[in-house]
């Protein structure tokens, strides 16, 4: 009996050994996916935050810094939109948080690139392909984590500033960028001119194509924008060069505009195919 009873007392030992091994196996490897570090984790709320992109990990695996003067901002929207700068264009996409977890859904995006732009197009790319496979989410002091499902490190933010949001109307908006070849490529206004555009509150627009002064009513529908009959003075200047040109590439573009979007002092007006067409900075 003895004997009887010993087996029985070592059969139980080893089955409460296998059952707390279990245990202690599942809440490592639980469902969450959380590693043992982020279990007691709080996360820090993002909402009303802004945030520049210092790291992207590449197609290859490697981590890489954006290309410079042209780094990625993302701004947290307190209404569950995130929006900023892909490092030309303006973007804008829902997010939910829950705890650490962050889903952001899909991206849309302006779409115009400079002439010169060399990688920027794979850069932006990159930067929204991420941006939606994001799963996660830490904030260490001052920089910004976003990791996959597979808990690697996908996109790094140093945090910024939020920029004030400028409002459009009232406000100088000035001729930084505008599209050429047909919305494949934008470029910078020919130097020596200064084109403005201005939103009264009585429906009017109006400003300086670089030659002539211009007026057209306008319409406004929440994001959307249209630009009725463009009236503008008759001058014609002979300097700088190309001047009368541009003039009239930037007034048949503004015909064209059916959206605009604002991200901190920048306005980009868009066109019927989600192009941007033209880029405006506010004056001081």
């Amino acid at each position: 009996m003895r004997r009887r009873d010993g087996h029985h007392t070592l059969a139980r030992v080893a089955f409460l050994v296998i059952v707390v091994a279990c245990l202690f196996s599942a809440v490592y490897s639980g469902g969450t996916g959380t590693p043992p570090d982020d279990a007691g984790r709080v996360a820090e709320p993002l909402a009303g935050t802004a945030w520049n992109l210092v790291a992207l990990r590449a197609d290859n695996g490697s981590v890489t810094a954006p290309l410079p003067q042209a780094e990625p901002l993302i701004i947290f929207g307190e209404s569950g939109t995130l929006s900023g700068s892909a490092g030309c264009n303006l973007y804008s996409a829902p997010y939910r948080i829950n705890g650490t977890r962050i889903s952001v859904e899909a991206v849309a995006i302006t779409g115009a690139y400079p002439a010169t732009a060399n990688g920027l197009v794979q850069q932006e790319s990159r930067y929204r392909e991420l941006l939606v496979a994001a799963s996660s989410y830490r904030v260490d002091g001052d920089r910004l984590v976003l990791s996959g499902p597979s808990g690697k490190d996908l996109l790094v933010f140093s945090r910024a500033e939020q920029p004030k949001t400028v409002p459009l109307l009232a406000t100088t908006w000035q001729l930084t960028r505008y599209s050429t070849g047909g919305g494949s490529a934008v470029a910078s206004p020919v130097p020596g001119t200064n084109i403005t555009l201005v939103f009264d509150d009585d429906g009017t627009l109006s400003g300086s194509a670089g030659c002539n002064a211009y007026s057209a009513p306008y319409q406004l529908n929440e994001t959307g924008l249209a630009v009725e009959r463009v009236i503008a003075t008759k001058a014609s200047c002979t300097e700088p060069d190309g001047v009368m040109e541009q003039e009239s590439a930037y007034l048949a573009l503004l015909r064209s505009a059916a959206g605009y979007r604002i991200v901190g002092d920048t306005l980009a007006v868009i066109d019927g195919n989600g192009r941007a067409i033209l880029f405006f900075t506010a004056e001081p």
